[in-house]
């Protein structure tokens, strides 16, 4: 009968499991910043407003060329300029702003239109001096065309708006193969387009890499741990079937893999098998002792199931408590990850004991046939531990006091391109951007009048977005801003035949209206991004600045805010600062306090849970201490190691608690059962720890060395779930085996 039902489950299961390989070819691959901004929000609506109002602050290219013989070079400057009108040809290139195609704007007395000439005659070497001399007079074109050490420029490359993953893809392509035709001495890039083609593409390689290097790794231990091919494919195909439905039911639901997704594969994997290992490890220990085959299944699912059930649970729950977050990449990170985990625990409990009891041959297990190495190991640890609680506890309380001095030094911060490791390609061009431009930080305020009866070209306003630039100048480091004031400068400046010293806003209301009427004539055919809407009652200023990182941003923003409120006048406009980075910093903040709230459900649940379990509020207590311990001494070494607190390493704590907290329930039932049986806590402790020990140092050692594969990643976020996971595991480990006895022994009565 047994059979039968047995071939049964594993008939389902692979129907099951073709029909999500066939799903499964259509999975896709994402990187959308946008689908990170906090939704159900007033910051997000008012920025998706403000871009249909102007335009999206990130449909550019910026194409950084470096000349070691310096920019004033014939032979450079003619590449460039051949470059330049390759790429205006260009499908899906709405403009191309250049070092060699700027013109001087000015009107003379002689003619009724705006004369231009260019800032750069390339055909005339000799006219160079000259040329930089001018151009370098000006601020808009130092920092963002020309580099300050003479020997970079930048082109601006204003794309078609939300253009698919594939036009960017194929637009990246092409661009870079016309600037690598021309064999320039370096060559960047920047920009929404080619971060997002190289993010996909880094990716794809990484889920690749991290399925590759766990298999290894679970493959190794297993075999390392039990020495039969069996016991190392029956549990692994456990696992890459819960990947193959997971994944295939991603690409069923069209949810693409992003970088913050892409852990999934592996988090099931890993932890997928502490099931699997809970229940073989019990499974065999029975054989061992002489039970039969189906005896022993029975016994361990009853023994091992109640404590994989709760443990299940809590990883699970600890992942759904994402989906509090505002952050929709994150929530659905917590429901396919808890999808995941709730398909492993179906398939450990049916598809495992089916090929247990129609493939597995029992005498395999034989008494005799068996050498047990860990029980001596975990007799001495456990020895260790009886003989020095004191020792134990003072060094516990010296770790808790150095682990929140270490928390002090957390910040909640995160730059543009630091998810990327210093190597990377995509860093490198962005660091060339930081270093030799103004920036790549795009900064943006969105400016409303109060009076409708204003108008944003009234001069009383111009003088006070004037103030306003002037101190965001000096506050943000930031020479030139886009602006209704430095257009109407620049267009005075024209008026006057090119003149810098008019480059000022007029003294009258008419001469600024005579302005405005030019710039309304010839604004379509302008390079100056749009900076006010049509009714003339709301307008931008936009512009680039150092990566400062979102920590200071946040003081700068509260800096300027308090400059709004306390000098300009304040029944006149309304300021609020935006933009995608803008928004982008705001995800720590809310990821921040969500992981925290999640933490503190989880805590609460593991509470109410022991103190179901054994009745005592002070046994909640111990399990609770075990449990923070390992997280409280990762915050710490964050803290001291500089790791800032942003949306991939705040995942850590929620990943880390899920999982650690596992070995204690599996140790805490199996200490149930014991002292069920009527022992004494020091037998029952003495019991558990010689039987359940094995499991949770198997479990461990696989989990640990599982997520630290992620430690292989290009991204540095993913790069640290590795890492401190892995960390946290292993200080879990010595809190459930070194620390969690003490605390039993000295602390509760039965």
């Amino acid at each position: 009968m047994y059979r039968r039902k047995s071939k049964i489950v594993l008939l389902i299961v692979f129907f099951i499991t073709a029909v999500q390989l066939y799903f499964l070819k259509d999975i896709q691959f994402d990187y959308d910043l946008r689908k990170f901004f906090p939704t159900h929000s007033e910051e997000t609506d008012f920025f998706m407003d403000y871009s249909e109002k102007y335009e999206w602050d990130d449909d550019f290219v910026l194409l950084g060329l470096y000349n070691k013989a310096g920019i004033f070079n014939q032979s450079f400057l003619q590449k460039v300029d051949t470059l330049t009108k390759q790429l205006k040809r260009m499908e899906n290139v709405e403009s191309v702003l250049s070092p060699t195609t700027i013109n001087i704007l000015r009107k003379t007395p002689f003619t009724t239109g705006v004369v231009t000439r260019p800032y750069i005659t390339i055909d005339q070497p000799e006219k160079y001096p000259k040329d930089s001399a001018r151009i370098y007079k000006r601020p808009e074109l130092v920092d963002r065309l020309f580099a300050k050490d003479g020997k970079s420029i930048a082109l601006l490359i204003r794309q078609t708006p939300d253009l698919t993953i594939e036009k960017c893809d194929a637009l990246s392509q092409k661009i870079d193969n016309l600037a690598d035709g021309l064999n320039f001495d370096e060559i960047h890039y920047a920009g929404k387009c080619f971060s997002q083609t190289a993010y996909i593409n880094l990716v794809r390689r990484e889920v690749g890499l991290f399925v590759g290097a766990s298999l290894l790794m679970i493959i190794f231990f297993l075999w390392i741990s039990y020495k039969k091919l069996w016991s190392v494919w029956m549990p692994l195909l456990v696992i890459i079937i819960t990947v193959i439905w997971t994944l295939g039911t991603m690409a069923w639901m069209g949810e693409p893999i992003n970088f913050i997704s892409n852990i999934i594969p592996t988090i099931l994997m890993i932890i997928g098998i502490s099931n699997v290992i809970h229940l073989f490890t019990k499974y065999r220990l029975l054989i061992r002792k002489g039970q039969e085959k189906l005896d022993a299944l029975h016994t361990a699912v009853r023994e091992v199931g109640f404590a994989t059930i709760f443990t299940s649970f809590t990883t699970i729950l600890s992942f759904l408590t994402l989906t509090i977050c505002n952050i929709e990449p994150l929530a659905k990170l917590g429901i396919y990850a808890a999808l995941g985990l709730l398909i492993a625990f179906i398939l450990t409990y049916s598809l495992f004991p089916a090929m247990l009891i129609l493939y597995q041959p029992a005498q395999n297990l034989a008494p005799e046939k068996m050498k047990e190495f860990w029980q001596p190991v975990l007799l001495r640890l456990y020895n260790w531990v009886l003989k020095y609680p004191k020792p134990i506890l003072l060094s516990t309380g010296l770790i808790i006091l150095g682990s929140v001095y270490g928390t002090s030094f957390l910040k909640i911060n995160n730059h543009i391109a630091q998810d990327l490791k210093s190597l990377d390609p995509q860093r490198i061009a962005t660091g060339f951007f930081e270093e030799k431009f103004s920036g790549t930080r795009q900064y943006e305020l969105g400016i409303r009048l109060k009076d409708d009866s204003k108008s944003i070209f009234d001069l009383e306003v111009l003088k006070e977005l004037e103030k306003l630039e002037g101190y965001m100048e000096k506050t943000l480091d930031n020479n030139y801003w886009f602006s209704p004031v430095s257009l109407i400068k620049l267009s005075n400046q024209i008026d006057h035949g090119g003149n810098r010293k008019y480059y000022k806003l007029p003294t009258s209301q008419r001469k600024v209206d005579k302005l405005k009427k030019e710039i309304l004539k010839n604004i379509e055919r302008s390079t100056f991004p749009k900076v006010f809407t049509k009714d003339e009652k709301e307008a931008r200023l936009s512009g680039k600045i150092a990566d400062i990182g979102s920590y200071v941003a946040r003081q700068k923003n509260q800096d300027i805010r308090n400059f709004v409120k306390t000098n300009l006048a304040t029944n006149l406009l309304d300021i609020k600062i935006t933009g995608t980075i803008h928004l982008n910093d705001l995800i720590g903040y809310e990821i921040a306090f969500n992981v925290l709230h999640g933490l503190l459900f989880c805590l609460a649940f593991v509470f109410v849970l022991i103190a179901y379990m054994f009745k005592s509020i002070r046994m909640s207590l111990i399990a609770v201490v075990a449990n923070v311990l390992p997280l409280l001494m990762i915050a710490g070494i964050m803290g001291f190691m500089g790791v800032d607190i942003k949306i991939t390493t705040a995942v850590i704590f929620i990943i880390s608690f899920g999982i650690a907290v596992d070995d204690s329930i599996h140790f805490l039932s199996k200490l149930k059962l014991e002292l069920n049986k009527g022992k004494t806590m020091m037998e029952a402790v003495k019991n558990t720890y010689l039987t359940t020990g094995k499991a949770i140092i198997v479990t461990s050692l696989i989990l640990s060395g599982g997520f630290l594969t992620l430690a292989l990643s290009n991204f540095t976020g993913t790069y640290h779930i590795g890492l401190f996971t892995s960390l946290c595991l292993v200080f879990a480990v010595l809190a459930d085996l070194v620390l969690l006895p003490v605390l039993l022994i000295k602390f509760y009565k039965k």
